[in-house]
């Protein structure tokens, strides 16, 4: 197993809540199946930024995927991550078969951190 590239980020929760107030933005950013696993949460902010900080782990990790392809990265339950379009185009580019993913969220901050490995 080979290190190809690492990557975090931190958010803080309550700026994701006024991001997710942006239609447009929280719908680029989200595919629906991580919208339904946060909302079964009493409070589904943590885990909206836990994903999100898993996205852009992994967009710091690919180099060359802007944000409009977030959506493309799906983050679900324990880190466990699926890639389509331009971002699995550009994983394969790279070499990368897998990304082992931490995520860690409290109620002010959420963190990721990522490694793609080969």
């Amino acid at each position: 197993m080979e290190i190809i590239g690492i990557g975090t980020d931190i958010v803080e929760v309550n700026r994701m809540k006024k991001f997710l107030e942006r239609e447009s933005l929280g719908a680029m950013a989200f595919n629906q199946k991580e919208i339904d696993y946060a909302c079964k949460h009493q409070d589904p902010l943590p885990y909206l930024a836990a994903r999100f900080a898993v996205k852009e782990s992994i967009i710091k990790i690919l180099g060359n995927v802007t944000i409009k392809d977030a959506k493309d990265i799906l983050v679900l339950d324990r880190g466990m991550v699926t890639l389509f379009g331009d971002a699995k185009t550009a994983m394969e580019q790279m070499g990368i078969k897998e990304f082992k993913v931490s995520i860690s969220h409290e109620k002010k901050y959420a963190l990721a951190f990522v490694i793609g490995v080969g």
